[in-house]
């Protein structure tokens, strides 16, 4: 039921992303629970006081159902969608983000909806500097500007920077932090990204597939009922255990 729960919270979540530029759905990975060796304690029979002695046959295994592992996102390539807006940025490769400085150091993101702040800076919504290749955050001046399929950005002809796009060797490391940023966890291996292309005046949809994620939330609650009907049954065996198969017969 727990683990039923938790599948239900993981597409609610997904589902509320329908509309997030950049979105990775997340999966719910399931492994087998614990599993328990019970025994049976009994007196052996004929033996009272000090004689008493207590022997405990194997049963067998007690397995304690399922629990969550893990649950990691899914790197596909989202549609890319035009916005005819300069500012707008996509990425054409699974395997490629766009790095930004925050408080708790650099993060990553697929979201290319950026903005020139008050300071003259490309930036998040948010307000957080998006970062060139040297580690920096990128100034754009007021006025047309290109960015080429490389990151490399242009304005009459003079280079202001080159984003930094970013793809790791082991994504399974690259963790969802929240305002659709990930987190290098420590074993990623970031490195420069190659074969990826930037794209202007277009956003990455959300990885969210609403008619699949509505077919597996009735699934997942369906299975919760399931589960929670076994423990009923089970309840009700126990009772009538108690209440009558234990009663001496006259």
């Amino acid at each position: 039921m727990l683990v039923a729960q938790s599948q239900a919270d993981n597409i609610a979540n997904n589902l509320a992303n329908v509309n997030t530029n950049g979105f990775k759905t997340t999966l719910l990975q399931v492994q087998a629970g614990q599993t328990l060796d019970v025994y049976r304690f009994q007196n052996q029979p004929g033996m009272t006081g000090a004689q008493s002695a207590v022997s405990a046959p194997y049963v067998g295994q007690l397995g304690l159902g399922s629990e969550v592992y893990d649950t990691p996102a899914q790197f596909e390539q989202g549609d890319l969608e035009q916005t005819g807006n300069p500012l707008d940025l996509g990425i054409q490769g699974a395997n490629a983000f766009f790095s930004v400085g925050t408080a708790n150091g650099v993060r990553y993101t697929r979201d290319g909806q950026f903005l020139r702040d008050g300071n003259g800076l490309l930036s998040t919504q948010d307000g957080q500097p998006v970062l060139g290749t040297n580690g920096n955050p990128i100034a754009v001046p007021n006025g047309d500007f290109q960015i080429a399929t490389d990151g490399t950005i242009t304005q009459n002809g003079a280079r202001l920077g080159q984003l930094a796009v970013t793809r790791f060797a082991n994504l399974t490391a690259l963790r969802p932090e929240g305002d659709n940023f990930f987190q290098n966890s420590g074993a990623a291996n970031p490195s420069p990204a190659t074969g990826a292309s930037v794209q202007q005046g277009v956003l990455e949809k959300s990885g969210t597939n609403v008619v699949r994620s509505m077919v597996d939330l009735i699934a997942a609650e369906r299975w919760f009922d399931t589960n929670q009907k076994m423990v009923q049954t089970q309840d009700d065996t126990t009772e009538f255990a108690i209440s009558a198969v234990g009663k001496t017969q006259h």
